[in-house]
């Protein structure tokens, strides 16, 4: 009899582990909240609200809340895969936060994107980031790149500094159209840029 429950249990166990382990995390995010400052997530359950460490409750796989504080954030995933967020703070303050960066989960998107970060549609002609459009090597250094200056931004808690360095580091990589071997020069800034931002920050 014993022996009966305690296959019982493991049975149990067995069925429910698979079901603990696949309870999703919020995705990666970095969202401006007004008055309670950035909420930022690095897509493996840890959230931060203006910079502190908050408490991440799970309601369901579409669902969470994040709490520092007396401020409490709420992330759902929506429809499209995309990340919604919400806060609340005391004296019934609330309100709804706006994403910083252009990152877009929708289904039609899942698949491998082969063009850079941005949307080739809207650059100049002759610009550098024309070559980086027409060039699929840049093209995926970009997109290393802007996946390792997230990571960064999350690891840095959204530090102004960093972003005023990624915008310092666009006009030099824009520089190049001064040299001869144009992709040449955009490809070494590209490295130089990821190399910083893995000795810096130790991303990926």
């Amino acid at each position: 009899m014993k022996r009966l429950k305690m296959t019982r249990l493991m049975m149990l166990a067995l069925v429910l582990t698979p079901l603990t382990s696949m309870a999703a995390s919020p995705l990666a995010f970095n969202f401006s909240c007004a008055s309670i400052g950035g909420v930022n997530s690095d897509g493996k359950g840890n959230v931060w609200i203006d910079g502190a460490k908050a408490t991440v409750k799970t309601v369901n796989e579409n669902f969470w809340e994040a709490k520092s504080g007396k401020n409490t954030v709420s992330i759902s995933r929506k429809d499209d895969g995309n990340p919604d967020v919400s806060w609340t703070g005391p004296d019934r303050k609330h309100g709804i936060c706006l994403p910083e960066d252009n990152i877009d989960f929708s289904p039609t998107k899942a698949s491998p994107q082969t063009g850079p970060s941005f949307s080739c549609s809207a650059v100049e002609k002759g610009s550098m980031e024309e070559i980086v459009c027409q060039n699929p090597s840049l093209s995926a250094m970009d997109l290393k790149l802007n996946g390792m200056y997230k990571q960064a931004l999350v690891k840095s808690k959204n530090d102004p500094m960093l972003k005023a360095e990624q915008r310092g580091w666009i006009k030099g990589r824009n520089e190049c159209w001064k040299e001869q071997d144009k992709p040449a020069c955009i490809s070494r800034e590209y490295t130089q840029r990821m190399t910083e931002l893995q000795n810096k920050w130790h991303v990926k």
